[in-house]
């Protein structure tokens, strides 16, 4: 599916000043497996036309799935009809105080990043999938049971307005994920990347192998102890704590846990953290849902707050210039900016080492249903999932029963004792990717119920 650019300039035409489009095509090929079979494969084809418009200090928003140029004109006419029957004096509205009708701040500022397609995904041969699938439940032990699912997805995006801003790209993504369950234990691996060739595919069994290590079932054990996080584990944490605590307009209101803090240590000195969707170890991105390119943006440097991720409306906070953190209207995780790309910086430890260091404690592989419960102070809950063991001096001695949390996640943030050399890139529903390594976390903030 790609987007007539013919198309974006009639509905602008029809929709009329102070318009913009943000649109996205989706063509989505999945591969889903359980008990090592394949149990569902099917493809997905959706036009999104979101459509905002600001005229005369007053806004209103609709969505679209065609650009065809009747169904244009029916949105138009409600839109319009909406706007008039808005107060006159209803004063700035959002998305106005830094982007005057007519105005492009901020768009010309950097040229947007080439984002590389992949022709395997775009051709989207279904055998190569299958292929996938066959190599890992292939690998496996043959008691193990494999389930999961393999994505390939082309993104077609376009960012315009009737100022004469126009952005697009193409971005491809393919993805796998594999559970092997065996015994009554479980391991996962998940792999993605926008080249689906640079999935090191063979790897997968091999590690699913190592993490269904036999080891018996040891007891839960209780109160507090250290916990090896890793990466799919920081995953989680890195992805929330960011959501909830960098984005500008959450500083701004006071809703975040650093707000006020721009220049104090928030975090341990061993936590570097930037969002940038311009860098190939994450999934990069050029744009966000306001046509801004995206800017690399340092978060957290050695601990101490240095940055905030902004649209327009909170360019103020970032120098005048939004970051590129735009969320699209209607957007089910809210409307403020917030991380699209975030790149947790490595540190000098192998896995032998951070576990070596953990001594007695948990080691968990995944969190699983993090969810925030109190968001200024960070209070969230969630379990482990997946290959998680208890230590002893230093080794692996047994599996650990599942395990739910609940903690402040910048407790856990200023208890950071190591950091692994070993990234993973990761993603989160509300996130287009994380990457991040193992981290070490002193006893005390995640304690053992």
């Amino acid at each position: 599916m790609s987007i007539d650019q013919a198309q974006v300039g009639q509905a602008l035409e029809i929709l009329g000043a102070g318009t913009r489009l943000d649109i996205l095509g989706e063509n989505t090929d999945l591969l889903r497996y359980a008990e090592s079979e394949i149990t569902a494969q099917h493809s997905e084809r959706r036009l999104r036309v979101r459509v905002r418009i600001n005229r005369d200090g007053r806004a209103v928003a609709g969505s679209l799935e065609t650009l065809d140029p009747a169904e244009v004109r029916v949105l138009a006419d409600r839109l319009g009809a909406a706007l008039a029957e808005l107060p006159s004096s209803a004063g700035p509205t959002e998305g106005t105080a830094f982007e005057p009708e007519g105005s492009a701040v901020g768009h010309e500022a950097l040229p947007q990043p080439v984002v590389p397609v992949c022709p395997t995904i775009l051709e989207s041969d279904p055998g190569v999938r299958h292929q996938w699938f066959e190599t890992v439940r292939d690998g496996l032990p043959a008691d193990a049971k494999l389930g999961g699912a393999i994505r390939y997805e082309v993104m077609d995006r376009v960012v315009a307005d009737s100022s004469g801003l126009i952005r697009s790209e193409t971005l491809t993504k393919a993805s796998i994920q594999a559970i092997a369950k065996q015994d009554g234990r479980s391991a996962s691996v998940k792999l993605l990347h926008r080249d689906a060739d640079q999935i090191p595919i063979d790897e997968i069994p091999v590690r699913l192998r190592e993490a269904l290590t036999p080891l018996p079932m040891g007891e839960a054990h209780h109160g507090t102890c250290r916990v090896l996080l890793k990466p799919q584990a920081v995953n989680s944490l890195i992805a929330t704590y960011g959501y909830v605590a960098l984005g500008a307009n959450a500083y701004a209101t006071g809703r975040s846990t650093v707000s006020g803090r721009l220049g104090e240590k928030v975090a341990s000195e061993l936590v570097t953290l930037v969002d940038d969707g311009g860098d190939t170890d994450g999934l990069p991105s050029g744009f966000d849902a306001e046509g801004n390119v995206r800017r690399r943006t340092t978060l957290i440097d050695q601990g101490v707050l240095t940055g905030l991720v902004s649209d327009r409306r909170r360019a103020g906070l970032t120098g005048g210039v939004p970051t590129g953190h735009a969320v699209p209207d209607g957007w089910r995780f809210g409307g403020d900016p917030v991380p699209s790309h975030l790149l947790l910086a490595a540190g000098e430890s192998t896995e032998d080492e951070l576990l070596a260091e953990c001594g007695s404690g948990l080691v968990v592989n995944r969190l699983d249903y993090l969810r925030a419960l109190h968001p200024k102070e960070t209070l969230v809950t969630g379990t482990t999932r997946d290959a998680t063991y208890w230590a002893e001096d230093g080794k692996l001695v047994a599996w650990h029963p599942q395990v739910r949390f609940t903690f402040r996640m910048d407790d856990v943030l200023n208890a950071v004792l190591g950091v692994g050399s070993v990234r993973e890139r990761c993603d989160q529903t509300f996130m287009d990717s994380i990457v991040v390594p193992s981290l070490l976390i002193e006893a005390g903030p995640l304690v053992l119920p």
